[in-house]
């Protein structure tokens, strides 16, 4: 895509603004997620912090931990990303990839994407733990996936429908908005822009995006999901098809936990960790390779000139022009 630009600082004032604003929320977003929990963690206990999660992880807390979740995910990511936008951009909304229009063709093909790369991802995971790890290393890697593993448990606890659809908006829909928003709208754009390397930009966020998860085993498998989704980005400039592709990825795991839970008993998430034999992965390459050709295919039209950045029309390369003409427009009106 073309990055229509309209910055009124350098790009080291908009990082520094963005990971200011990232830092401001961090800490209010770790405030906020301490709000839903107050009545069920004792901060003047002295019990160990594996006993604290132990007591949050129990079903009866999945309501206070889905809203702990959720508002930890929107003050760390989705504000910062907002705020950073407004300042920094004249039209913040146009510069983080909201368009308002989008091709239902490349909509299909994202979500087909996201099928196609299942074993492929599967397969990264299998092959970090092939990788040279101590005996104490993989001991704590897997410790930490059986911690994720039960807090999804909790989350996801479903008796009916309505305990579904809560699961699909909390775990789908709501960091599919928010890490899109803030990783490839707002970091992957800026360092695209910056560096004038789009897929080095796409490298650096997904590294970014798989360490913030936190998942040791899942680290390249994380990284594969966050390159696909800034290739998209990247040829599109549309943030709404890496939404619905990453809603899309993030619902199927959501109702295969469904499919496979029973109502008024725990959830094992570990089913969920499914091995693919080599030769589906191959496959599944060879197809995704295919679907990626066909999604730039079929957006073409749409795209004028990747990874460059252009001004919008009527906005001088000079940020105070900018102002200025905004001015005089509030001025007449």
């Amino acid at each position: 895509m073309a990055h229509y630009a309209t910055n009124r600082y350098s790009y080291w004032g908009q990082l520094g603004l963005l990971a200011a604003f990232v830092g401001g929320g961090l800490i209010l977003g770790i405030v906020a997620s301490m709000i839903p929990m107050l009545g069920i963690i004792d901060f003047a206990s002295k019990e160990s912090l594996a006993k604290q999660m132990e007591n949050i992880l129990k079903p009866e807390n999945a309501t206070a931990l889905r809203w702990s979740q959720t508002l930890a995910t929107l003050f760390m990511f989705l504000v910062p990303v907002i705020l950073y936008a407004r300042v920094c951009h004249v039209k913040p909304k146009l510069h983080l990839g909201f368009k308002k229009t989008f091709n239902w063709k490349q909509a299909g093909l994202a979500m087909l994407i996201m099928m196609a790369c299942l074993p492929v991802v599967d397969g990264l995971q299998e092959l970090t733990k092939m990788l040279p790890w101590s005996k104490a290393t993989l001991q704590k890697f897997d410790e930490t996936e059986a911690t994720y593993f039960k807090t999804v448990a909790v989350m996801a606890r479903m008796n009916g429908v309505w305990d579904f659809i809560i699961s699909i908006l909390v775990i789908a829909l709501v960091p599919a908005v928010v890490e899109e928003v803030m990783f490839r709208g707002g970091m992957q754009n800026l360092l695209s822009r910056w560096i004038k390397m789009p897929i080095l930009a796409i490298v650096i966020t997904s590294v970014i995006f798989s360490a913030v998860h936190g998942s040791y085993l899942g680290f390249l498998s994380r990284f594969a999901l966050g390159f696909l989704l800034g290739w998209m980005y990247y040829r599109t400039g549309n943030i709404w098809l890496n939404i619905i592709a990453h809603f899309f990825n993030n619902a199927a795991a959501v109702t295969q936990l469904y499919l496979i839970s029973k109502p008024g008993q725990k959830i094992d998430a570990s089913m969920m960790d499914t091995h693919s034999p080599w030769w589906l992965g191959i496959a599944s390459t060879a197809v995704l390779i295919g679907l990626l050709i066909a999604f730039d295919k079929v957006g073409r039209k749409d795209i004028d000139r990747p990874g460059e950045e252009v001004l919008i029309p009527g906005y001088s390369s000079n940020p105070f022009d900018n102002d200025i003409a905004l001015q005089q427009g509030s001025n007449q009106q």
